[in-house]
């Protein structure tokens, strides 16, 4: 593992098209298990000055033993040093889950979610799912298929399912897709184009919603939008 990291470090290093360090395989195997803490120790001893993204808490009960689920996201963070977090499940059972939830805000470390993987993989759905909890500490989230060839599904299956299973309205998903270019590895320029691009086309689309609609359901709208009415 120390191997193969300096090498994509290396590579990382010297092809801009390689934009972050990531680490594949199941988190629940025993290597993996076993070595997590010393893993971490060898990313932050070789990736100082390379982008992290790394999949941690992708676990959850039954899977692995209990202690294995209070420490993966907070040493992915706090040892590896990760930008980005991928899944993110087990949450809830790491210690002082409230501040590591602080720290994940302030730093700021992004979640990708990926509610069809967790639930095929891991079982997790519903309101057993961190996402409600990442949202409301202001943690930053984005959307992620996962492995999309393998679940069968894309990134609007995603959004769809947060949409339908969390109740997250336009606001939240134009926020959660701001955040994919926000705290992407792109380059500064880039970034600024990519998110100026992402502004126009967000108000070409609500523009081209409310000319759709009558002036009575736009007025309407827009008084529900600005004060809270009585049922």
């Amino acid at each position: 593992m120390f191997v193969q990291t300096a090498t994509a470090v290396a590579l990382i290093r010297a092809e801009p098209r390689l934009v972050a360090l990531n680490l594949a395989g199941p988190e629940d195997y025993l290597v993996a298990r076993r070595d997590y803490t010393r893993q971490m120790e060898i990313i932050r001893f070789l990736a100082k000055d390379v982008p992290v993204a790394l999949h941690a808490g992708e676990l959850w009960l039954g899977l692995v033993p209990p202690s294995d689920l209070s420490f993966h996201i907070r040493q992915a963070i706090e040892i590896a040093d990760a930008q980005r977090i991928g899944h993110g499940v087990s949450l809830a059972f790491e210690r002082d889950a409230e501040g590591l939830l602080a720290e994940m805000r302030a730093r700021p470390v992004v979640v990708e979610v990926n509610l069809t993987s967790g639930d095929l993989i891991l079982g997790v759905r519903g309101k057993d799912h961190p996402l409600p909890a990442y949202l409301a500490a202001g943690v930053p989230v984005v959307l992620s298929s996962d492995d999309a060839g393998v679940s069968r599904i894309d990134l609007t299956n995603e959004y769809f399912r947060a949409a339908r299973d969390y109740a997250l309205g336009y606001r939240e998903l134009k926020a959660i897709a701001r955040n994919a270019l926000r705290y992407s590895f792109l380059d500064a320029e880039q970034k600024r184009d990519q998110l100026e691009r992402f502004e126009q086309r967000s108000a070409e689309f609500e523009r081209s919603v409310a000319g759709r609609q009558s002036p009575l359901r736009n007025a309407v709208a827009l008084i529900k939008a600005a004060v809270t009415l009585p049922r």
